[in-house]
């Protein structure tokens, strides 16, 4: 039977601040943590090119949102 392996990607509470960060880990990589949701989803994308391994199918639609709605919030209104 073939094991899946995936990198998986979580938020946890900073034990730094009040903020919460992105955690980005497989089973053999050691955790890496991240400040805002774009520089989580790229290190997934190293760590999928240097792995060969898949991004969790929530983790990475998460992300994805994560980072559309921060672009909304910073985009200027354009009339």
């Amino acid at each position: 039977m073939e094991q899946k392996l995936f990198i998986l990607v979580k938020t946890e509470k900073s034990n730094r601040s009040e903020n919460n960060v992105w955690v980005v880990s497989t089973r053999s990589y050691k955790k890496k943590y991240c400040r805002n949701a774009l520089m989580a989803l790229r290190y997934a994308f190293i760590l999928k090119k240097k792995t060969g391994r898949r991004i969790a199918d929530e983790s990475f639609n998460r992300l994805v949102s994560e980072v559309r709605s921060h672009k909304s919030e910073t985009e200027p209104a354009q009339c």
